[in-house]
This record gives C-alpha cells, sequence and structure tokens, in this order.
C-alpha cells in the first residue's frame, strides 16, 4: 500500500465516475463532475491524498482549504473491494491532521444522501448534519475541529 500526497497521477474524474456512479447508480453526477478541478486540490494550500495497491488507484480523499478558518473535505472515496483494511480511515485521518495543521476550525462536506456508509463513517468521527441542499441534492455536514495553535 502506498499514500501518497499531491502525488496522484490519475484521472479522479474517471475515478469517481467509474466507481462511485457504478456503485450507487448515479446518472446524475455529470454536469457537477464536468465543474470539478482535482487537479487544483494537489495544489497547497490544498491536498489530495491518495491510495495505490500495485500502481492501481484504490481511494482518495482531499482538503480545500476555504479560508483561514475553514476547509472542505471533498473526494473521499475507497473502492467497495477495498473497504474495511483501514484504508479509509489513513486517508480520512491524513486529510484532518493536514486541516489542523492548517489551522482550520470548521471542516464541511457535503455527501449525497445514497451514501449511507459515508453518511454514518462522518457521524462517527463526531460531524453533525446541517442542511439539505435541495438544488444539489446533498446533505451537508460540519464539524469544529481544535486546531494546534492555541494561542487563536
Amino acid at each position: 500500500m502506498k499514500y501518497k500526497i499531491n502525488e496522484c497521477n490519475y484521472d479522479i474524474k474517471k475515478f469517481i465516475k467509474e466507481n462511485i456512479c457504478e456503485e450507487f447508480k448515479i446518472d446524475y453526477w455529470d454536469d457537477w463532475l464536468d465543474k470539478q478541478d482535482y487537479n487544483s486540490l494537489q495544489i497547497k494550500p490544498n491536498i489530495l491524498v491518495s491510495a495505490e495497491i500495485e500502481n492501481n488507484l484504490v481511494g482518495t480523499c482531499s482538503i480545500k482549504i476555504i479560508n483561514n478558518k475553514e476547509c472542505y473535505l471533498n473526494s473521499f472515496y475507497v473502492k467497495k473491494e477495498y473497504r474495511n483494511r483501514g484504508i479509509g480511515n489513513k486517508l480520512f485521518n491524513l486529510c484532518m491532521d493536514y486541516a489542523k495543521e492548517s489551522n482550520c476550525k470548521k471542516i464541511t462536506l457535503s455527501v449525497d444522501p445514497k451514501f449511507t456508509i459515508a453518511k454514518a463513517f462522518y457521524e462517527k468521527r463526531g460531524f453533525i448534519f446541517d442542511y439539505y441542499d435541495e438544488q444539489r441534492q446533498e446533505l451537508n455536514y460540519y464539524k469544529y475541529i481544535e486546531s494546534r495553535d492555541k494561542n487563536d
């Protein structure tokens, strides 16, 4: 298993589309995916963490810095056949550590209501449901985190 930070050489849009859309039978993400710039997530101050097994991408997670106090958890997915091996926890924890090091106080994320596994994962880790975005058909969550900068 290799974890890479800001060194993903794969087409993240293709990975998301082929895996998430197939697993959850989603056909309404094409327009949204076309607008995403996953390459920008690999440029500081953002971070994209990827997991590879035998040169195959099996998972991703990213943090997009919104401003000096808030960040957005994005593109978090582990292929179904690689779940329950600690890969998702490692990806998630690397991103959460980065958020803390970046002095983010609040992390937000959006999740499709069909992703019951993801909702349970986030709620178990302290994320709180905020609202349902009817236009985007997404549930929105947030979590306040303790920064390592105690002087703030």
